[in-house]
């Protein structure tokens, strides 16, 4: 209890210093965002999505929508889906409020279903984080790493989408929902099941996997730095490999 409680005091702090003008502004932003990113990214595919595509046959045997296959695969490309209709209507709300003349950052509309999508992926990584000895998340460290620093590039995006509204309201949303998450699995009445931690976490996968993309790909003058990532990605797979089972 006590490591998933520092786990998620850790991530809250990334929440909110990441966004902050100080961070913003240092000067190896992009190199060290890319980084993050390379990071998170090679976690999500040398790690987590291979040790949830093994508990696939938990789901299967425990009935859970009998006349679909592959969940884990279905719910990380609804992670991803969703993810991309928000960035998308969030960069179609700046087009159209540029056109105007009004303030390069989202409309209200948008940055409520931002901020929304947002709280609902934070409160499944709070809730996957409240599931100590899960071969998902062990070691917790590794997750913590990968999350936080999937984190520090995130919230740079949502700054620029969202602007000071981000900074002063959003962010401490966010962070309610990954308390509220763990929260929610920590409460004795809820029994964290296997097979629902494998949905929960496929969803966080597809989702993280869109918000690296949008970060790397942006439609602004920003350029990320591909060596940066190659080399994070690298690095940190070889340690991820270094450490399963079979390394």
């Amino acid at each position: 209890m006590l490591a998933t409680l520092l786990t998620i005091l850790v991530l809250a702090i990334v929440h909110l210093v990441a966004g902050t003008t100080a961070v913003l502004g240092l000067k190896w932003g992009p190199r060290a965002l890319s980084a993050a990113s390379g990071v998170s990214v090679a976690y999500v595919f040398l790690d987590l999505l291979p040790d949830l595509a093994e508990q696939q046959s938990l789901i299967d045997r425990a009935g859970l929508f009998p006349g679909l296959d592959r969940h884990i695969y279905i719910l990380a490309l609804v992670g991803l889906t969703v993810s991309l209709w928000v960035e998308t209507a969030s960069r179609e709300s700046r087009r159209r409020r540029r056109a105007m003349g009004e303030p390069d950052q989202t409309g209200t509309a948008t940055f409520w279903l931002s901020i929304i999508s947002f709280m609902v992926l934070n409160a499944a990584i709070g809730y996957a984080v409240a599931s100590p000895g899960d071969r998902a998340v062990e070691p917790l460290w590794l997750f913590a790493v990968a999350m936080g620093l999937h984190f520090l590039a995130n919230d740079h995006s949502l700054v620029e989408h969202h602007g000071e509204r981000y900074q002063r309201i959003g962010r401490w949303l966010l962070v309610a929902g990954l308390i509220t998450g763990w929260l929610i699995g920590t409460l004795p009445a809820v029994e964290i099941r296997p097979d629902i931690l494998a949905l929960v976490l496929a969803y966080i996968a597809g989702g993280t996997i869109m918000n690296i993309l949008r970060h790397e790909l942006p439609d602004t003058d920003r350029s990320s730095d591909v060596v940066a990532f190659a080399t994070a990605a690298t690095v940190y797979g070889a340690l991820l490999l270094s450490l399963s089972p079979g390394g």
